[in-house]
Formats: structure tokens, C-alpha cells, sequence
């Protein structure tokens, strides 16, 4: 009787390990789905960004040939960035890399990033331009709210660190060093 007893605790307490086991796993995966979908908010589609900011269709236009040329712009700049990362990433698989190369174009790099965020302020100061003055007020309040999402967070998914400005720029425009309300690396959404 002694043994039976002994052998239903082991198995209790077996049930218990793996359902307690099982809880934190369960959680866990749930607060890092719910983390990682909270940090990266989805796009703002032009037609929501239009009709929260009330546009009528001459600013549409306007808008949209603005953000098809600061698409342009970005994506150049883009792959000029990513082709400098590459060298970089060359020179540091090398047996024995020089830091003054490493150095030059880390500065390359710096210079590229400052470059694609003054475009992103050119592309906002266009686009406010074209707005009214309670349509500007909205566009900040939107683009506040987005920058504040970010603002307790300053590194990316699993902690390693975001490009700088991330979280900034323009609704519907390419993010990256941006505003993230883009479509990523495809560009803004522009409506039929």
C-alpha cells in the first residue's frame, strides 16, 4: 500500500512539473508574439493617412507625386547603404582588417544614414506644405503618437539595437530610419 502511494505522489508530481513547465512555456511564447507585434505597428495605409487627415483630391495628388519621388530617392539611398554595409562586413572577414579602411567607411556609412534622414524631414516639410493647418496639426498628433510607441523602446526585436531615427518619418513613407508607418523595405502603399 506504502509503494502505491509513493508511485501516485511521483506521478502527481511528474503532472505537475510538465503542466507548470508547459504553463511558462505557453506564456512565454504568448508575451513574445504579443511583444514583437506590439513593437513593430503595421503600416498606415495612404487611404487611412487620406482620410485622417481629411484630404481632398488636389492634395492627393500633390501627395502622391511626393511620395513617389521620396520613394525613388530612399530606395537609391538604400542600396547605396546596404552596399557600403557589405564593404564593411568584406573588411572585417579579413584576416587582419585595417582600421583606417574600417574607419573611412564607417564614416560612409554615418554619412549615408544622416542623408537618408534629412531626406525623410524634406519629404515631411514637402508633405506639410501641401496641408492645412488643421491638417498639419493632425499629421503631428499621428506622427507623435508613433514616435511615442517607440520612445520606451530603443532597441529592435531581442534587444539588439535599431538604426537610428527608426520610428520616425512621414506616414506611408519607406521607414528604416523612418517614421515606420511604411510598408518596409517595399515602400509606401499607394491607393488605386
Amino acid at each position: 500500500m506504502k509503494r502505491n502511494w509513493l508511485l501516485y505522489l511521483t506521478m502527481f508530481s511528474l503532472a505537475l512539473n510538465f503542466g507548470t513547465i508547459g504553463t511558462f512555456a505557453y506564456l512565454r511564447y504568448q508575451d513574445r508574439a504579443t511583444r514583437l507585434a506590439h513593437e513593430r505597428r503595421p503600416p498606415l495605409p495612404m487611404r487611412e493617412l487620406w482620410g485622417v487627415l481629411k484630404l481632398d483630391e488636389s492634395q492627393r495628388q500633390a501627395a502622391r507625386g511626393l511620395f513617389l519621388k521620396h520613394r525613388a530617392e530612399v530606395k537609391e539611398m538604400r542600396r547605396e547603404l546596404l552596399n557600403k554595409r557589405q564593404g564593411l562586413f568584406e573588411l572585417l572577414k579579413t584576416e587582419d582588417p585595417a582600421m583606417d579602411a574600417i574607419q573611412t567607411r564607417i564614416a560612409e556609412i554615418s554619412a549615408l544614414q544622416a542623408n537618408l534622414e534629412k531626406e525623410l524631414v524634406r519629404h515631411l516639410l514637402d508633405f506639410r506644405r501641401q496641408l492645412k493647418p488643421e491638417q498639419r496639426a493632425a499629421l503631428l498628433d499621428l506622427v507623435r503618437s508613433r514616435m511615442e510607441q517607440h520612445s520606451d523602446d530603443s532597441c529592435g526585436p531581442r534587444g539588439g539595437r535599431r538604426s537610428p531615427g527608426h520610428g520616425m518619418g512621414p506616414p506611408g513613407a519607406d521607414p528604416g530610419p523612418g517614421m515606420g508607418m511604411g510598408r518596409g523595405p517595399r515602400g509606401p502603399k499607394y491607393p488605386d
